[in-house]
């Protein structure tokens, strides 16, 4: 059973995903895992073990604190033990997510293992900080990239189309750990070539470029510029622009731009609204320059682009 309200298909679940017993004790409760589509997904009031999301469709948003953090194909969301937050679809749209919540014996046991092997996967200078044997992940998605990626195509397939004697759950378990782990030190390369000596000032600096790109995510289809996002970020704007760029691939603008026309395709896709409703939705104040950026990212005009897609559907069909 699916804690959140609206219409639920739950396509594979095992083990306990809640953040308590029915008796209200927390020790001991089993890792657990849920891949599950939602028409309306409402959460309001949660409360989270330690766990990690994956969005395979549609965005999620979770309201945690004042923060509003989406997750879906692009980023995931590591949340530490006791979270509180809300979710809702981001305007309605249906989302498939994939969850693991994990026993707090189990990541203890793995971050203490590898802290003391010689893998040196449990960087201690990492993104998150280590609070004894349990993790604490800052406030921010995480990028999925090309390592992420198979690892949850594989999870997946496992869980649908192997029997309960074909899957090693520890082994799954453990392997979502050691991704998540290896990617945080990854991202951190992002860094190396800033001329950044001290491994502490790449952390900080990567926690301040996320949380801009978190904010950026949130809220790109309002007006916002380069001086509100330094100031997210606590940098200069010279400072942000250029770190951001070296971090991410891409410059702000640019990528507030790439959200606005993926989200633009989306509305085309799904919706009935015409190119002048799509173009002020997604924050443009002119239709022409709108569709001048769509078609240099599409290749095809807004209307062509939807007209293409009616003809595949009329194929399909």
């Amino acid at each position: 059973m699916i804690a959140y309200k609206g219409q639920h298909t739950i396509h594979k679940m095992g083990g306990q995903i809640y953040w308590e017993s029915d008796s209200g004790a927390i020790e001991g409760i089993d890792n657990g895992f849920a891949l599950f589509s939602s028409k309306n997904l409402l959460g309001e009031n949660q409360k989270t073990r330690f766990s990690i999301r994956f969005g395979l469709n549609g965005t999620q948003e979770y309201q945690i604190k004042d923060r509003v953090l989406q997750v879906n194909q692009q980023q995931f969301l590591v949340m530490n033990a006791g979270t509180e937050y809300n979710v809702k679809a981001q305007n309605g749209e249906d989302t498939t997510m994939l969850a693991f919540c994990f026993n707090e014996d189990f990541v203890s046991d793995f971050v203490s293992s590898h802290s003391s092997s010689d893998e040196d996967l449990i960087d201690r200078n990492g993104i998150y900080d280590l609070i004894e044997t349990s993790p604490e992940f800052p406030l921010h998605t995480l990028l999925v990239d090309e390592e992420v990626k198979p690892v949850i195509r594989d999870i997946i397939h496992a869980k649908l189309y192997l029997s309960a004697d074909e899957v090693d759950n520890y082994s799954i378990f453990n392997r979502i750990l050691e991704m998540v782990f290896a990617d945080c030190s990854a991202q951190l390369h992002n860094l190396e070539n800033q001329q950044i000596v001290k491994q502490s000032t790449k952390v900080e600096l990567y926690k301040r470029l996320s949380i801009a790109r978190d904010y950026i995510q949130a809220h790109y289809c309002e007006e916002i510029n380069l001086n509100e996002l330094s100031k997210v970020a606590c940098l200069s704007p010279y400072h942000f622009h250029r770190a951001f760029k070296r971090t991410f691939g891409i410059t702000p603008k640019k990528y507030v731009t790439a959200l606005r026309i993926e989200r633009a395709k989306w509305l085309l896709k799904n919706r009935d609204s015409n190119v002048q409703s799509v173009c002020n939705e997604i924050g443009f104040k002119d239709v022409s320059s709108f569709t001048r950026l769509f078609s240099s990212y599409t290749k095809a005009t807004p209307s062509a682009y939807r007209n293409q897609l009616s003809s595949v559907y009329a194929i399909s069909a």
